[in-house]
């Protein structure tokens, strides 16, 4: 089974915004811990650097990413990544990040990442400090800010 990013289309952002990480289905703008889909495509429209991609398993869209250089901190960031409840605790949030992070390893200026991850979500956090993400202790829009070095050698440092 292969996890690789896709474009947001004219062919699949109504299911891409259909996506949610509410168990009994539901969609908010806000969700738990992360903004809507249709919120961070918008949000792409409006503010430059931001790129967004469908997450797909195989032939199956399983999540949504919106990644890039955020101006209003000065920073490369991943915004946002999400998986769909029904794909959610089988390893596709990790490998995920994995296609993310190669893709940002493409963008010669960038040599760290930052997200911010809700204090609450020991899912995410436990992904990303698995993944060497290291907690900077400065919050952000009341979120931990987390850190990665880039090396372009290896898949994470």
């Amino acid at each position: 089974m292969t996890i690789y990013l896709k474009d947001i289309t004219n062919d699949n952002w109504i299911d891409c915004v259909s996506l949610t990480t509410h168990k009994e289905g539901r969609h908010f703008v806000i969700e738990e811990f992360v903004a809507s889909n249709a919120y961070s495509i918008a949000q792409s429209k409006i503010q430059p650097g931001w790129i967004t991609k469908a997450i797909y398993l195989d032939e199956t869209l399983i999540g949504f990413t919106m990644y890039g250089f955020c101006h209003e901190n000065n920073f490369y960031e991943i915004c946002r990544l999400m998986i769909d409840y029904k794909y959610q605790g089988k390893g596709n949030g990790r490998m995920a990040l994995e296609k993310v992070i190669e893709e940002m390893k493409k963008i010669e200026d960038c040599h760290e990442l930052f997200l911010c991850v809700d204090e609450k979500n020991t899912v995410a956090r436990g992904l990303y400090e698995g993944y060497q993400f290291k907690n900077t202790g400065r919050i952000i829009h009341k979120e931990l800010l987390y850190r990665l070095k880039i090396n372009r050698s290896d898949t994470h440092e």
